[in-house]
């Protein structure tokens, strides 16, 4: 059991905390941590919890958008950087978030959590992110470049969907005859993907 924290440095406390829940809550969920057991991990008071984060819930959101922060960030230089709209961002974009989750599994098992527990909170990252890249895949379209005929958001949603689920249904879906690997997966995926959000001739 870790001793509390003897630094003084707000910081340093401040990840401690982030760290600890971090490996709490993808081991249990949010719901069956308790913060005693929390506060003993990361060697400080409850009292030091409370003064960092405010709640339970407000550190279950910090440590959600810490894990989700670097994928925000790259996905976001990708649309600053893309110049004018074309299908083959779409394509990085998809590929970018598949080899996200498979490189971060903590992150596919922090989400899971969250759809089992019925969170229905969207965090601010996730929506900034959203709404950028539906709006490219809309310049697209409006180019001519995509189909013009889907929503915009439903293209961002059934990519992120399908790659999400695929990490999160692993342990089940990978003994199914003929499941290949997640190359093999992504390369047949992104045929059925691309080819479906191409415009019609």
């Amino acid at each position: 059991m870790n001793k509390p924290a003897t630094t003084r440095d707000p910081e340093l406390t401040r990840l401690r905390i982030l760290d600890a829940a971090e490996v709490l809550f993808v081991e249990q969920g949010f719901s069956a941590v308790k913060l005693s057991v929390l506060a003993r991990s990361a060697g400080v008071t409850k009292s030091l919890i409370h003064h960092h984060f405010g709640s339970k819930e407000r550190l279950w959101e910090a440590v959600k958008n810490r894990a989700f922060e670097r994928y925000f960030t790259a996905q976001m230089a990708m649309l600053e950087e893309a110049g004018e709209p074309n299908a083959e961002l779409l394509r990085s974009s998809v590929e970018a978030y598949f080899y996200f989750l498979r490189d971060n599994p903590g992150v596919v098992r922090l989400f899971a959590w969250t759809h089992l527990e019925g969170d229905s909170h969207c965090s601010a990252l996730d929506n900034q992110l959203v709404g950028a890249g539906a709006e490219w895949v809309r310049q697209t379209q409006m180019r001519g470049l995509l189909r013009q005929d889907i929503n915009p958001t439903h293209v961002i949603a059934v990519f992120v969907m399908t790659c999400t689920q695929w990490f999160e249904a692993k342990c089940h879906h990978q003994h199914w005859p003929g499941m290949g690997s997640d190359e093999a997966f992504l390369e047949d995926f992104m045929k059925v993907f691309m080819e479906g959000v191409l415009p019609r001739d």
